[in-house]
């Protein structure tokens, strides 16, 4: 399956694997982050909280309603890839620090004080798996909306950026979050999509408590 979010993705991820094959880790992540203000702070404080595993229990549970065959595939690729995330973040790359760790006693560094910091567990990106996982399923859902499609990767690269933006990860650890996103629901909505067919359709509560 290709659409114009996954195409849009491939050729970000060979530009992205440009700069991190090209540049300091460090040196890179203070450009990408080199443009800052107090209202940018609290914006990405805020719209971080997209990657967090309780926003994307909120999206299955408005899918149900939409689509119940989508709403089970975002959960079970929303699991899985979350689960090979936070096992190679404490496994195989658990001594990967984040961007703070190595900031945080630079006087050039401006912290957000209503923003709680983490050193440990940089590689990969739960937060931009997450994002990456939901935009992906979304993007299917709507394959056929093309307006839709490019809304979906700028909001996906945005959500994903907050993490740079507050220093929680590299780029790299970005890249390998989406990466990991997308393959993993490119795969769920491929293999599960023909076998829900009974339940291509929303979830009708109201319907059921009147009969």
């Amino acid at each position: 399956m290709t659409s114009i979010y996954i195409n849009s993705l491939r050729i970000l991820w060979v530009i992205c694997a440009g700069f991190i094959l090209l540049e300091d880790k460090l040196e890179l992540h203070k450009k990408l982050t080199a443009i800052r203000s107090p209202f940018m702070d609290h914006l990405m404080v805020w719209f971080t909280h997209v990657g967090d595993g309780l926003f994307m229990c909120l999206a299955c549970i408005v899918f149900l309603f939409i689509r119940i065959k989508t709403a089970i595939i975002l959960m079970i690729s929303f699991l899985v890839a979350s689960g090979i995330t936070q096992l190679l973040k404490h496994t195989i790359f658990s001594e990967y620090k984040r961007p703070y760790f190595y900031l945080k006693n630079d006087d050039s560094f401006r912290v957000i004080s209503d923003f709680t910091y983490h050193t440990e567990h940089s590689f990969p990106s739960g937060h931009a798996t997450t994002c990456f996982v939901l935009f992906t399923i979304l993007s299917f859902h709507y394959q056929k909306k093309y307006l839709l499609q490019i809304a979906f990767i700028i909001a996906a690269i945005f959500f994903a950026y907050t993490r740079v933006y507050l220093s929680q990860h590299f780029l790299q650890d970005i890249v390998a979050g989406s990466v990991i996103g997308v393959i993993v629901s490119l795969f769920f909505w491929n293999f599960l999509n023909p076998k829900l067919t009974k339940w291509d359709k929303p979830l009708k509560i109201l319907d059921k408590v009147t009969k």
